[in-house]
């Protein structure tokens, strides 16, 4: 009998190791997956920049998610001109730089042709792009940057699992007006292609060609131009939230919150936080007006205010969370939230703070008491 015991012992013993390491190898190692992310958006932006120098492509945004992917987000400027220039060339300009996007015909030789006849020859190299024609351009260009990208270097974003999905897709919430000369059209910009890994992995173990792994992966455009209303006023009620004379804590520098909506798996919106300015090394805090501080002095105090804005930001987002009608029962409105800088201090520096949807709708009908749902909202501390 006693012997028996001990083998249940042992056994159960062996269990728990082997769950254990299990547990241990399906864990994600955040600052290799933080390495990774950080090339792929250097990579994405390179190849959304094209020849174009400018620095708007920059800004590529990446979010790892668990038993979901990863997802990228590509900056959209709202206007884009093209014009002729006296060579022939058409440029097409977006953001703060400029790309060549069509060339002329080669010059032909010298000849002793009058002027007349050079200045037919000079037209008809020429090359004109008619306004409805460029935003159909801009999105075959974009798909061919996005599939380029997921095929030759998603690939290099280690530790996702075969069922991992890897999302490229542009953040621009408005529409794109496309300016040739007099000629222009509206397009919304909105334009996503997504692969799964085990498609990426078969295509490195040659079991599928190029052709074959370009087919698997799926394009979406909203060409309606719909934007579902209670995101943008969520954003537009949070961000406004967290502006220096409403906040008492962290505050925003700006009133632009951006969102990337998943069917499935909800919103995650990504949020900066800073908490002083400083002038000839003193420090003023806005939200408090407490200024001529030491950086020991500013730091001490903004690593005292972390506890009040992780509890109010949990009540904010229970409060006005509920205004988002659209989000399903088994959806999740998430935040990411990058902390203010504070050196040697305890706070963390960046959280991801999650709730459910059916938390938001059952405190929404009077099911659960604000506490109670409060204690539903989780918080990831990084």
């Amino acid at each position: 009998m006693k012997r028996m015991k001990t083998m249940r012992l042992m056994i159960m013993s062996m269990l728990l190791c082997m769950s254990f390491s299990f547990s241990h190898g399906q864990s994600i190692d955040e600052k290799r997956m933080d390495r990774d992310l950080k090339i792929a958006e250097d990579i994405l932006s390179t190849l959304a920049r094209g020849d174009s120098r400018s620095r708007f492509y920059d800004n590529v945004e990446s979010n790892y998610i668990k038993d979901f992917g990863v997802v990228f987000n590509i900056p959209q400027s709202t206007f884009v001109f093209t014009s002729s220039s006296a060579d022939g060339r058409v440029y097409q300009y977006r953001g703060s730089g400029a790309a060549v996007i069509a060339e002329p015909a080669p010059a032909p030789k010298p000849s002793e042709s009058s002027d007349d006849e050079r200045r037919v020859i000079e037209d008809k190299r020429r090359v004109e792009i008619k306004g409805e024609n460029l935003a159909e351009q801009a999105e075959d260009n974009l798909k061919e940057q996005m599939t380029t990208f997921l095929v030759d270097y998603a690939d290099l974003i280690g530790q996702l699992k075969p069922s991992d999905r890897i999302v490229v897709q542009t953040s621009g919430k408005s529409n794109r007006i496309f300016v040739s000369g007099s000629n222009a059209i509206k397009q919304q910009s909105a334009l996503s292609a997504q692969i799964v890994k085990s498609d990426l992995i078969a295509y490195k173990q040659g079991k599928l060609s190029r052709e074959e792994v370009t087919g698997k992966i799926t394009f979406t455009s909203d060409g309606n131009g719909e934007v579902e209303k209670d995101l943008e006023l969520f954003a537009t009620i949070f961000s406004r939230l967290y502006e220096p004379d409403l906040s008492s804590t962290y505050y925003m520098s700006s009133r632009s919150i951006g969102y990337t909506k998943l069917d499935g798996f909800g919103v995650t919106f990504n949020m900066k936080m800073y908490s002083s300015s400083s002038d000839g090394g003193l420090h003023t805090i806005r939200t408090t007006g407490e200024s001529g501080l030491t950086q020991d002095q500013r730091d001490e105090k903004v690593n005292a205010m972390y506890p009040e804005f992780e509890k109010t930001f949990k009540e904010n987002l229970m409060d006005y969370g509920r205004t988002v009608k659209s989000l399903k029962p088994e959806e999740s409105l998430n935040f990411k939230v990058r902390l203010t800088e504070c050196r040697g201090c305890e706070m963390p520096e960046e959280i991801e703070v999650t709730v459910k949807g059916k938390t938001l709708q059952d405190y929404d009908k009077g099911k659960i008491s604000r506490e109670e749902a409060v204690r539903q909202v989780t918080v990831k501390r990084n």
